[in-house]
């Protein structure tokens, strides 16, 4: 080629860089979509990362609310009522229950599925409700291939404690005296312990006093992980199994009416939890049988299978944020909105 060709070529190739560079650089590395409220993303595509050791990782989709993990996008509102009491129409279940173990594939989060071991297909677990000195049997049947079982905090006859497997595709019954008042967790307690809860294998399990607590909105949430590279390590948080939920569906509430929260930390892999609401102080119930609160404050600490009932009411309308301090659980996936209404 000779100079004269080669400063013509030069010249077209030029123009076409320079347009490329411009075009690159309007378009921003972060989608603008994800900086917009959760009704305002249209298509909320993740964004790709590789994990800390170099292997593929999940997806991460930030928005200015901090969350980086969202809830899947086929998922509805309904998915929380589960975990709603409405004021005055508490049900007790049935004294007769069963419960079965079987392995599924779950959609946690937006473009994340995981092979969870669940409870009656569900994760948590059904949630179960009774009163003080309720007597309750629990038919348990295993359909996997694995060894697992039904583990109750409180008291219970020592033979029903739950630490003896159930052998794959048999059965166990369960007899439970509903004590001390309160909420309680369930789970597997076959080991590798572990991995049994963190994979899915817990609920909930609400004691109602005999005199019963001021009529309230109550809430259920549980915080649990996610390990999806098998590290005993936690790479997703989740409120009610699900990340991000509650920031696309806040929870609801009227203005001047009481609010009841049921937390429970069932996370592994992490040593503790705390729980924060923005705007707000709550009155703070962790003794079994107390009347009084313990403490009042805005944010409390949950070491595992810990659990509080915190009390509150919202006295102006808006949207007040709630999330473990643990910035990075917020970050992945347990960043929710109370909205008082």
């Amino acid at each position: 080629m000779d100079r004269k060709n080669f400063l013509q070529w030069l010249g077209i190739g030029g123009t076409f860089f320079s347009c490329g560079y411009f075009l690159n650089k309007k378009s921003p590395s972060i989608p603008q979509e994800f900086c917009q409220t959760p009704t305002e993303r249209k298509d909320p595509t993740p964004i790709s990362y590789l994990s800390s050791e170099g292997r593929p990782g999940y997806n991460l989709s930030p928005n200015a609310y901090g969350g980086m993990v969202h809830a899947p996008l086929y998922l509805k509102e309904d998915y929380g009522k589960r975990f709603y009491f409405q004021p005055g129409k508490i049900q007790k279940n049935s004294n007769d229950l069963e419960i079965s173990s079987y392995n599924l594939n779950l959609s946690i989060a937006h473009g994340i599925t995981t092979s969870a071991w669940t409870f009656n297909g569900i994760v948590p677990g059904p949630i179960l409700r009774y009163k003080v000195g309720d007597s309750i049997k629990i038919k348990f049947i295993n359909k996997t291939n694995d060894i697992h079982s039904l583990h109750f905090h409180g008291n219970h006859n020592p033979t029903m404690d739950g630490w003896e497997g159930v052998p794959a595709f048999s059965e166990f019954e369960y007899s439970l005296e509903c004590d001390p008042p309160g909420v309680h967790p369930y789970h597997c307690h076959v080991p590798p312990i572990a991995k049994h809860i963190s994979k899915g294998l817990y609920g909930v399990l609400i004691i109602d006093p005999l005199e019963e607590r001021k009529p309230a909105h109550e809430f259920v949430l549980v915080l649990s992980g996610w390990d999806l590279e098998n590290r005993s390590r936690n790479d997703i948080y989740t409120w009610n199994g699900i990340a991000g939920y509650y920031e696309r569906f806040p929870i609801k509430v009227p203005v001047g009416e009481r609010v009841r929260l049921y937390v429970i930390n069932m996370l592994e892999y992490d040593s503790l939890m705390t729980f924060h609401l923005h705007g707000r102080t709550f009155d703070i119930f962790k003794s079994m049988k107390s009347k009084i609160p313990d403490g009042h404050s805005d944010v409390v600490c949950l070491g595992p299978t810990e659990r509080a009932i915190l009390e509150f009411t919202l006295e102006k309308k808006g949207r007040y944020m709630f999330h473990p301090h643990e910035s990075r659980m917020a970050e992945k996936g347990a960043m929710g909105w109370i909205v008082g209404i």
